[in-house]
């Protein structure tokens, strides 16, 4: 759970901010000007960004790992979710940062969302709330199929009744879910200037 939270932080953080950063510095109007498409310019911000979240993901695996002491059960599962995780994230970050456009502001809304989420997502254990629209809400975030997964990963827990490739085919929904709404909030940026 403190692997998917700092993931969902770095990068909701590492991409967000890059992108409303542009728009401020207007760096964002010269690429639209460029011969690259949409797709490629936001590809390519997700893609730098994954790159530079790569050393605070590995800073955070070394402390899990060594001075924590939680060795993951299965490596390659830990490793592949990380990264899809990350990735998840980045472009949500990307998405949210093209729509906000604005550097503090969505760095509020990114701090003040991402907490709260997290709690409900069942980050101590499986959600067993007496409020059913909190389950429901919690099993409509990708940080909950996040934290399933990367318990399956570190423990070999079973948290929810999806079978493993079933909460990875959600991760990767997601994933496309939020690639897709960045290159449209891209697209309609550059209608609306």
């Amino acid at each position: 759970s403190i692997l998917v939270i700092a993931l969902v932080v770095g990068g909701l953080l590492q991409s967000g901010t890059a992108a409303a950063r542009e728009w401020e510095t207007a760096t964002m109007k010269e690429l639209l000007l460029s011969p690259a498409s949409r797709w490629a310019i936001v590809t390519g911000k997700m893609l730098g960004a994954m790159v530079m979240g790569l050393t605070s993901v590995l800073v955070m695996l070394l402390v899990l790992i060594v001075l924590i002491g939680v060795h993951p059960l299965h490596w390659a599962a830990m490793i592949g979710y990380t990264l899809l995780t990350s990735a998840i994230f980045i472009a949500l970050g990307t998405w949210l940062g093209t729509l906000i456009k604005q550097k503090q502001a969505f760095t509020g809304l990114a701090f003040g969302l991402t907490i709260p989420l997290f709690f409900i997502s069942g980050a101590f254990g499986p959600i067993s709330f007496n409020v059913p629209a909190l389950q429901v809400l919690a099993q409509i975030l990708p940080v909950y199929y996040a934290i399933v997964v990367q318990q399956y990963a570190f423990h070999n827990f079973t948290l929810n009744t999806y079978t493993l490739v079933g909460n990875t085919l959600i991760l990767c929904a997601f994933l496309l879910l939020f690639i897709v709404l960045a290159a449209v909030a891209l697209r309609r940026s550059t209608i609306a200037n």
